[in-house]
């Protein structure tokens, strides 16, 4: 019978330890990417808002 061998320094730095790790970090940093877009989409529109809010009367008068 033949026992496996547990070599846990091999597994943990080896080529396919490192690609799983990769793709969890690039998986993890276009979310926050994704994340950090929708927020200043957010930003944008608030600001838009503001904006619009403190124009002059007249300025508002032309786009109706």
């Amino acid at each position: 019978m033949m026992l496996p061998t547990f070599d846990l320094e091999t597994k943990r730095n080896g080529d396919m330890h490192r690609a799983a790790k990769l793709a969890i970090l690039r998986h993890q940093v276009v979310h926050h990417i994704e994340r950090t877009d929708a927020s200043a989409e957010k930003v944008e529109q608030a600001l838009a808002k503001l904006a619009e809010a403190n124009a002059p009367m007249d300025r508002l008068a032309r786009h109706q």
